[in-house]
């Protein structure tokens, strides 16, 4: 076996190979939308040594996949008609101190 080899099989190798990737990334991809290869393998890698990595990937996963419902959340204050082109805003009333 070469030196070559054994270091593109190492893991400063695979190191390397995601830095230049983000910088590859990071000039042809600009700022469009989306993850980026990049982070999604240095993320991988990180995770493979540390387990609580592991967990937290496996979360950002689920929330990604959860739904946010209209009614899930406190009551509408505030209410747009965009057919009509009306904007209803409830401002809600101060209470004096007594």
């Amino acid at each position: 076996m070469s030196l070559g080899f054994l270091f593109a099989m190492s893991l400063p190798a695979l190191v390397a190979a995601l830095f230049f990737l983000a910088m590859f990334e990071r000039f042809v991809r600009g700022k469009k939308k989306g993850m980026p290869l990049s982070t999604a393998g240095i993320g991988e890698l990180g995770a493979t040594f540390e387990q609580g990595k592991r967990h937290e990937l496996e979360f950002r996963k689920e929330e990604r996949q959860l739904r946010d419902e209209e009614g899930d959340g406190a009551p509408p204050r505030s209410s747009v008609d965009l057919e009509a082109g009306t904007a209803v805003v409830k401002v809600p009333s101060q209470r004096q101190a007594g």
